[in-house]
């Protein structure tokens, strides 16, 4: 448990020669902890270990580190896990000019080797800067000069001393305080950074180096997800990448392929391989369906998807596609509709369907001839075929049967539902062949049905068809 403490105050002060003399040369996260740790301190509050870690966003050796830097400071002093702050006295000379801090052992030889690896000379302020890595984050100087020496070998001798700062505090956490962590750490650097740049060369990027940001990002892809640099070549094959967070873009696509479980370059191949039959699959559908630009659209992906999960083949999408086309429909939900039906009924191969369609077709055909004799213009759909099914084969009644209801319907004002009614009562009264109903009584065969409507004829027009029609009624009884 971490308590700071702090002579109570109305407010919370921030002492003027902290803003002054050390809050513009300390790390951001370091200033962020001392703030938080004041404002703490004032309102008598304390948080646990975990709490603090969650209020910061920053780990508990990170607030470590920042706690020690303002105690090497002289703005905070320690007893066990208890920091007080150092609050300045009224004689305090807050413009008095920052002195440098008395060194802990003999620099001037550290000094030169710096300037000898920088290849410059250093500014007193620089200087005291670097002078935090060893006193600060602990860091000996000879993992100083190497961590100085791998920088410079990889960003030039004009290196800023902040982007020193931040390998540095990163080499603290995580422990690198020996020469020979130090010569681990670099060789990770360099495979890293190496495959990091031959990527940016790839993208395009040329007289750029990896930063911090494409540095994390292609250990992460490497060392937590598994994937090979040439696996991540490969997925770069063929895509453009803006100069604009290009390892963002890629980051992406990566994350797509890990959260998939596809990290080998195998894997990879044969996904991409995959993705590239289901495009071309998409669009073979969508050149059936008679679509005049073939681009393929998140709602064709999904429709697809559901179906070939389904157990669709692409040939039986294809025979949907057909029918669909032919009742004058291109939508897909019209060709999912008939791939539904077609699951319903059991039929999984494509005989089975091509030969109920045959069946499909020869009772569509036999439909149209009912309604062509009726005179009736209609397209035929699912509910006319189970009509004429249930005629047929449930009542038992024959197609001359039917033809010849609709033959004497089509000179009603309203001949579908005319016949409909007279067919229904043919069932009902077992008029099932041809001969059975030229033998009911003309008069009550074709009397005016309850809900009908005669066309409206001139006395002429009514004589001659009357006549048409004894003639036609004497032709088929045979007299």
């Amino acid at each position: 448990m971490i308590k700071f403490t702090l002579d109570e105050q109305a407010t919370t002060p921030v002492p003027t020669i902290f803003l002054k003399k050390y809050m513009c040369d300390a790390p951001a996260d370091y200033v962020k902890v001392y703030l938080y740790g004041l404002c703490l301190a004032n309102a008598g509050t304390q948080l646990s270990d975990v709490e603090l870690e969650a209020e910061l966003h920053m780990t508990a050796s990170q607030i470590e580190a920042a706690l020690n830097y303002w105690c090497l400071k002289g703005q905070m002093t320690k007893s066990g896990a208890k920091y007080a702050f150092v609050m300045p006295d009224s004689t305090t000379k807050e413009d008095e000019p920052k002195k440098r801090r008395a060194p802990l052992y003999e620099m001037q030889n550290f000094n030169n080797m710096l300037r000898t690896v920088l290849a410059r000379d250093l500014s007193p302020a620089e200087l005291n800067k670097i002078y935090d890595y060893t006193d600060v984050f602990g860091l000996p100087q000879e993992v100083v000069l190497a961590l100085v020496e791998y920088c410079v070998a990889e960003r030039g001798n004009r290196i800023s001393v902040a982007y020193l700062d931040k390998v540095a505090e990163g080499w603290s956490e995580e422990g690198v305080n020996t020469l020979e962590k130090a010569q681990q750490k670099i060789e990770g650097y360099k495979a890293v950074s190496g495959g990091a740049n031959r990527l940016m060369r790839l993208m395009g990027l040329h007289g750029k180096y990896p930063g911090k940001t494409e540095m994390d990002l292609y250990n992460k892809w490497t060392e937590k997800w598994g994937f090979t640099h040439e696996a991540i070549e490969f997925v770069m094959k063929g895509k453009e990448f803006s100069k604009d967070q290009p390892f963002k873009y890629l980051d992406a696509i990566l994350r797509s392929l890990y959260d998939r479980g596809i990290t080998s370059s195998r894997k990879i191949n044969e996904f991409y391989t995959a993705q590239k039959e289901r495009r071309a699959n998409i669009k073979e559908i969508l050149t059936a369906l008679k679509y005049s630009r073939i681009v393929v659209a998140p709602k064709h992906e999904q429709f697809y998807d559901e179906w070939r999960s389904a157990g669709f083949p692409q040939q039986i999408i294809l025979l949907a596609c057909a029918q669909s086309v032919k009742i004058g429909s291109r939508r897909f939900e019209s060709v999912d509709g008939f791939l539904k039906d077609w699951k319903q009924q059991n039929l999984g191969t494509e005989d089975e369907i091509k030969k109920y369609l045959r069946k499909q077709n020869t009772i569509d055909r036999k439909i149209t001839q009912v309604y062509e004799s009726a005179g009736v213009e209609r397209a035929v759909g699912e509910a006319d075929r189970r009509t004429y099914l249930r005629l047929t084969q449930e009542k038992g009644l024959s197609h001359d049967v039917l033809l010849y209801a609709a033959e004497y319907s089509s000179l009603k004002d309203r001949p579908f539902e005319y016949m409909m009614k007279v067919l229904n009562r043919w069932a009902e009264e077992g008029v099932d062949t041809l001969e059975k109903a030229q033998k009911q009584n003309l008069s009550n065969l074709f009397a005016k049905a309850p809900g009908t409507m005669e066309r409206e004829y001139s006395d002429e027009e009514k004589k001659k068809r009357e006549q048409d029609a004894y003639a036609d009624m004497e032709r088929l009884y045979g007299e």
